[in-house]
């Protein structure tokens, strides 16, 4: 039995609708993914913020050429940006599944707290020298995460995602 950790979503990870097509597999945005061996569903846990800066970076074909999210490597000094992460309760077996689906630009683990006692881990990458503005298409997927995850109005999911651009 694989043991039970916090995965810390961010970007379009963060909506339920995006993170299940890891787990089960399926296709998404003209991609087939295989999913996790385990296609047990994950549990939502909440949210918390996380003392790592979101940044975009890259070129991604599913998102018009445009970045995608990625967490600095390096702790963040200023609270003002810290960043949401909503805590999908899996297995580490389907965490590693999942990082191996993601590709090889999130080849770093971040061990980043605990909660309740168990360890919250997510994927990155350091792609600081090649950042990108994200698409538009890719900032509506975060948005309705966002929503999804913390229910803030519009006003303060746009104020939080503008301050990463």
């Amino acid at each position: 039995m694989s043991e039970i950790i916090y995965y810390g979503a961010y970007g379009s990870n963060l909506l339920r609708e995006r993170f299940l097509i890891y787990i089960k597999g399926g296709e998404y945005r003209g991609k087939e993914y295989s999913g996790c061996r385990d296609k047990t569903e994950p549990i939502d846990m909440g949210w918390i913020y996380v003392p790592y800066r979101l940044y975009f970076a890259r070129c991604s074909p599913r998102w018009e050429n445009k970045g995608v999210a990625f967490l600095f490597d390096e702790k963040e000094e200023n609270p003002e940006y810290y960043s949401v992460i909503r805590l999908w309760k899996i297995t580490e077996e389907q965490f590693y599944e999942i990082q191996r689906q993601e590709g090889g630009w999130y080849n770093l683990i971040l061990e980043l707290v605990e909660k309740d006692g168990i360890e919250i881990k997510t994927i990155t990458g350091r792609w600081r020298d090649k950042k990108q503005a994200p698409s538009e298409e890719y900032l509506e997927v975060i948005k309705k995460g966002l929503k999804e995850t913390t229910n803030w109005d519009d006003e303060r999911i746009e104020a939080y995602v503008k301050k990463f651009m």
